[in-house]
């Protein structure tokens, strides 16, 4: 377990308990978003811009966006042309933020909403060019509250079952020449694990595009666990990384 992704992700959980309970409209990358109360968005723009900007979508007839939230990879996909576009949440909060912005940006048309714990919903012959998931890839014991608590979610996933269940739907659901990429991060994530699940599943993780920052560990967060993870010079590392899934 990645102690630090833990108490990043503890603090982070807690923070949206806080903040994420009131509809808002945030803007990236020049427009404006729908994020409905009980939806995690607006607080984590970079990656969501990052990982969006950095996603392949020229000539691809069909996208999944799985974990959507507000649906910004999967409604960028066809604003980019993609005819074919179905943005997966299992928070019903995301699934009409989804909707809201897929009309806000005139793709209702292209981008399909669909409330599915993971590929559970997805229809068995449905084949996609490119699917993308900025997963939760904190590997750590902390599950829901109750059955609705689907913030927790957004960061936790004990023992990667879900990613494993992931792998494993996306082999049915990948097209023969698609593409797949999984946001996630080395510093707070467990990327060997990941890798091994990958592996029984058929896949291999493979190094797309990142990007890190650097900050004086007192900024990240009080306590030994982040002191610990410092380097000489007293700072943390923290790197946004798009991985490739390649059969």
């Amino acid at each position: 377990m990645n102690e630090l992704g833990r108490e990043m992700a503890i603090d982070a959980l807690h923070k949206a308990r806080e903040q994420c309970m009131e509809d808002r409209v945030f803007t990236l990358g020049g427009r404006e978003w729908h994020q409905l109360a009980g939806v995690v968005g607006s607080e984590y723009n970079t990656a969501t811009e990052l990982f969006t900007d950095w996603l392949p979508y020229a000539g691809v007839a069909s996208m999944l966006e799985m974990g959507a939230g507000c649906g910004v990879a999967a409604i960028s996909a066809a604003l980019s042309g993609c005819p074919r576009v179905l943005a997966v949440d299992i928070n019903p909060h995301a699934v009409e933020s989804v909707r809201l912005n897929a009309s806000r940006h005139g793709v209702a048309d292209r981008v399909t909403a669909l409330r599915s714990d993971l590929f559970a919903e997805v229809e068995p012959e449905q084949r996609f060019d490119l699917v993308f998931w900025n997963s939760p890839f904190i590997n750590a014991p902390i599950s829901r509250t109750s059955e609705d608590d689907y913030l927790t979610d957004h960061f936790f996933d004990p023992g990667y079952r879900l990613h494993d269940r992931f792998f494993l739907g996306l082999g049915q659901h990948l097209a023969e020449d698609g593409r797949a990429f999984l946001g996630f991060s080395a510093a707070m994530g467990d990327v060997g694990e990941v890798e091994s699940i990958a592996a029984r599943r058929g896949f291999t993780l493979r190094l797309f595009r990142d990007a890190s920052f650097a900050a004086p560990y007192e900024q990240i967060g009080a306590g030994t666990v982040f002191q610990r993870a410092s380097d000489d010079q007293g700072n943390i590392t923290i790197d946004f990384t798009l991985m490739e899934l390649v059969r």
